[in-house]
């Protein structure tokens, strides 16, 4: 966001608060000067988000395309329906101690990352709503890109 902040940016609202400090209105050319910085700044903002919005939906898109395959690889090597496979899922989160967080982090987080299956997916497995998971999901994230720092 800092690199939105132009030196004709900070100019224009420099000139607007000191204004204000003086009480006195500004002048048209000054307003103008405003106004078109920080029209600019709120366009350049909204192009960024969209950008973001972009590839995060990217993104999203090739993770569903990786899990349609590993899905089908699933299916044909354990020779099981897709139900029996999620079914054995559940098993297998359920056989995790009540206790054991780390344990079912590390699940939750290979259903993710090995098997590409969907937060909603995630969440009918381990029984919790896909909004609690896609919120874990983005604090592990976060929490594991400050740790690369």
């Amino acid at each position: 966001m800092t690199d939105f902040l132009t030196p004709e940016l900070l100019e224009a609202i420099e000139s607007k608060f000191s204004a204000e400090r003086e009480n006195r209105q500004l002048s048209w050319l000054e307003r103008s000067k405003y106004n078109l910085e920080v029209m600019k700044f709120r366009d350049a903002l909204r192009r960024s988000e969209q950008q973001v919005q972009a590839e995060h939906l990217k993104c999203r898109r090739e993770h569903e395309q990786k899990f349609i395959s590993i899905r089908k690889i699933m299916m044909c090597q354990r020779n099981q329906t897709w139900e029996e496979i999620t079914q054995d899922f559940r098993r297998q989160y359920a056989s995790i101690p009540l206790d054991d967080e780390e344990a079912k982090t590390e699940f939750k987080l290979m259903l993710y990352n090995k098997y590409y299956f969907s937060p909603t997916l995630i969440g009918n497995i381990v029984n919790q709503s896909p909004k609690t998971i896609w919120l874990w999901l983005e604090e592990w994230a976060f929490e594991n890109e400050q740790l690369k720092r």
